[in-house]
């Protein structure tokens, strides 16, 4: 559906700060989580199955506590750009039949797209949804939210409060019982390029005590990571090379809250909310005792996107950002046609690899993306300054033929924006 003439009530909304935002803090509120769910058929054992995906991802409010959070500033709202795409006349090979198709035919049956949101210069190109899922409402991130965490923790390294090259009990004095951890360094777990070698049930009992599913009342994510031999393990041989949201990642939250001795929404609010300037309130789940979950940042389409302009504005303009520029540079930096993907990134053109969560993409220089569960990706092209915001319900985490599919809309719609002598 087109969105631009809903902005008119919002623009008023926006010129009336609140006391909160007028002292120039961010607002953050606790909010209980709704004990009746949705309904009598999605409760906390199956609202993030496949078949309730477009209700669970952006629903998660009515099973989790969590923070809403809401800038200092009134957001600069995006404009559209003066030519805007039509996604059903743009001519694409779908990957999976090799036959000629459109952008919306592989949004729609491909990729089980719920919206896109596509940016040239700071410009609005495209903004469609579909399935229920409206602009203003904020999206569960899970995996998707781990580049950003590691983006954090290069902030605070540059700003001094946190050391990679130190262990990671050394920024968690809680933890300094946990021999194990001693192996363990801050850059490791920036870099998350590796894991501790979790069993099934592990997982699952670090889920139910995170608030992720049903099984345990109050839990506390934090004792559960400070439990007796917790970190007593190997490092697992991961030749899939993904990243996940597992207890490592709930490590450098607790590292990132304990550095500036304030929670981490407020270590996210004063870092990148205030950057973004984000639209919409943004969202972060918490336990049962109020502690942000690594997985738990819940975003609108167009403040996602707005990620993506931010890290733009970041290598183009290093004055007005925190980002250090030598992070971008890593990003971006070619790994080699050579380069062989790892299995979890077949589909996507050879030499891809993930770099600090984010994946640095094969094939054209300078473009990266952020990759989460089922097909919620975001796509930056640093040389075009674009960025093509996606919200799905891919029933699978990831696949091949979806990164495949992923990669060829990239394509297209970077093609698209450009001028005609360009493409």
């Amino acid at each position: 559906m087109k969105f631009w003439l809903t902005l008119l009530p919002l623009l008023v909304l926006l010129t009336q700060a609140s006391p909160a935002q007028a002292s120039g803090q961010c607002a953050i509120e606790s909010v209980k989580s709704n004990t009746q769910g949705t309904g009598p058929w999605i409760d906390r054992e199956n609202w993030l199955a496949p078949e309730n995906l477009r209700i669970g991802l952006q629903s998660a409010s009515a099973f989790m506590p969590l923070l809403k959070m809401k800038g200092p500033v009134s957001a600069e709202l995006l404009r559209p750009a003066p030519r805007q795409l039509q996604l059903d006349k743009i001519k694409a090979s779908d990957p999976l039949d090799q036959q000629t198709r459109n952008i919306g035919f592989l949004l729609d049956t491909r990729l089980y797209a719920d919206g896109i949101l596509v940016l040239r210069n700071g410009r609005v190109w495209s903004e469609q949804y579909w399935h229920g899922l409206s602009a203003q409402q904020p999206r569960l991130l899970l995996a998707g939210s781990r580049p950003l965490l590691s983006l954090m923790g290069v902030l605070a390294v540059a700003q001094g409060k946190l050391w990679p090259d130190r262990s990671i009990i050394r920024h968690v004095p809680a933890l300094s019982a946990q021999t194990g951890l001693r192996k363990l360094s801050l850059q490791r777990l920036l870099e998350a390029n590796s894991r501790f070698n979790w069993s099934a049930q592990e997982i699952d009992d670090w889920q139910a005590t995170s608030g992720w599913r049903s099984g345990k009342t109050g839990g506390d994510v934090r004792a559960w990571l400070n439990g007796p031999d917790r970190w007593e393990r190997e490092f697992a041989d991961d030749t899939q090379n993904t990243v996940d949201i597992e207890p490592d990642a709930d490590l450098l939250t607790w590292a990132l809250a304990e550095s500036y001795r304030v929670p981490l929404a407020q270590v996210f609010c004063d870092n990148l909310l205030i950057k973004l300037r984000p639209e919409n309130p943004v969202l972060w789940l918490t336990d049962a005792q109020g502690t942000e979950l690594a997985g738990g940042l819940a975003l609108s389409l167009r403040d996602f996107a707005r990620i993506g302009q931010m890290l733009i504005e970041a290598r183009n303009s290093s004055n007005r950002s925190k980002i250090p520029k030598w992070f971008i540079e890593t990003l971006n930096a070619s790994g080699g046609l050579r380069k062989t993907n790892s299995p979890a990134l077949a589909g996507l053109k050879k030499g891809s690899e993930y770099r600090y969560g984010f994946v640095h993409l094969g094939g054209a220089p300078n473009r990266i993306a952020i990759l989460g569960p089922y097909g919620n990706s975001l796509y930056v092209d640093f040389d075009r300054r674009l960025v093509i915001a996606l919200f799905a319900s891919y029933p699978r985490d990831l696949s091949a033929g979806m990164l495949a599919t992923l990669e060829q809309v990239w394509e297209k719609l970077a093609s698209a924006t450009q001028p005609a002598g360009k493409r």
